[in-house]
């Protein structure tokens, strides 16, 4: 019961799927142990979260400046609004 409750590898975030590299909302996404800390962090629902991972960027730049410095800066800015070349 427990190994299901930590998954599939027996760590936090065992059972989530590998991250594309072209995507810089799942990149934002994988900084927090769950998509709910995630959205929080960016001052949005899971829902807005999830359609902003479906587009692969953010609308507002002050989102973008927002969850890029709440993730450390491991994501930049410019590619959570798609404004660098290789991003899908």
């Amino acid at each position: 019961m427990e190994s299901r409750r930590r998954g599939a590898s027996g760590g936090p975030g065992g059972g989530r799927k590998p991250v594309k590299p072209g995507n810089p909302i799942e990149r934002y996404i994988a900084c927090f142990a769950t998509a709910r800390a995630a959205a929080g962090a960016a001052g949005v629902s899971t829902a807005m979260l999830r359609r902003m991972r479906s587009r692969g960027f953010v609308s507002t730049r002050g989102r973008a400046l927002l969850m890029a410095q709440a993730c450390g800066f491991k994501v930049k800015p410019a590619e959570l609004l798609a404004l660098t070349p290789g991003v899908s």
